[in-house]
């Protein structure tokens, strides 16, 4: 048997995910349902915080994937990355889920996955993703304007980063003594309230110095939205929720 009466169901979602993959055609081998339970068990045995944050992680992987096809590059050049000077906004956005190297999107991943369970179960799913996408356009809006001071500067950018330092800003306020590691020196652990203004400190420097190893403004411009959104944007969620409720009943009525 597939599943069993004492399989362990963790809500309707999870119990609906198990009937479709019951009722797939008899052609489809077992071993390929079964792997599709045991992922079905995994994936809602997650809290809805870390679900997003795959989820997030997950969409950044199939746009990785989608550079890597020769076809789609005119396309990707165009809508996945950008360029201060092209007259695009959007990509402000869909940049921000754009990566070239596997190196970068392995980092950017793993920060985000590492910082942004907790942070988006704290906050909530929706309030989380609207963060994160805000941060994302935020840290692009920071480069995207500070690039005329350093024309040599103005070049295409892509890449998580900047939401990520976000996230990274808003974990520092949440828990200012969570302790840190660094991959490669995890013998030396740090609070993060100490280890995150050392790594602004050192964007800081890069941004000044016009250094093109990474992008520096859009860090910057990451990390303080993150710290400011907590300092004074993520107390009025719940009221901008209250208010819109009010005006969803108000329609109705």
């Amino acid at each position: 048997m597939l599943v069993g009466r004492a399989h362990k169901v963790s809500g309707v979602a999870h119990a609906r995910a198990l009937r479709r993959i019951a009722h797939l055609p008899s052609w489809v081998p077992y071993e390929v349902k079964r792997t599709m339970v045991i992922a079905a068990d995994k994936w809602h045995q997650l809290s809805r915080g870390e679900r997003c944050v795959y989820t997030i992680a997950g969409i950044n992987a199939v746009v990785f994937g989608m550079w890597h096809i020769p076809r789609l590059l005119p396309f990707m050049a165009r809508s996945f990355l950008h360029d201060p000077r092209s007259g695009l906004s959007y990509t402000m956005l869909t940049s921000t889920f754009s990566h070239r190297e596997v190196w970068h999107l392995l980092f950017n991943s793993i920060a985000l996955i590492s910082f942004g369970k907790t942070v988006a179960d704290v906050m909530g799913v929706e309030q989380f993703t609207a963060f994160y996408l805000s941060a994302g356009v935020m840290s692009s809006l920071a480069s995207h304007l500070l690039a005329p001071l350093r024309p040599a500067l103005m070049l295409p950018s892509l890449g998580a980063s900047g939401a990520v330092y976000s996230v990274v800003g808003a974990t520092m306020m949440m828990f200012p003594q969570a302790k840190i590691a660094l991959i490669f020196l995890p013998f030396l652990p740090f609070t993060i309230a100490q280890g995150f203004p050392a790594l602004m400190a050192y964007d800081f420097l890069g941004a000044v110095l016009g250094w093109r190893t990474f992008n520096h403004v859009a860090h910057l411009g990451g990390g303080l939205y993150g710290i400011a959104y907590m300092e004074w944007c993520a107390s009025q969620w719940e009221r901008l929720v209250q208010f819109a409720g009010r005006l969803q009943m108000a329609r109705k009525s």
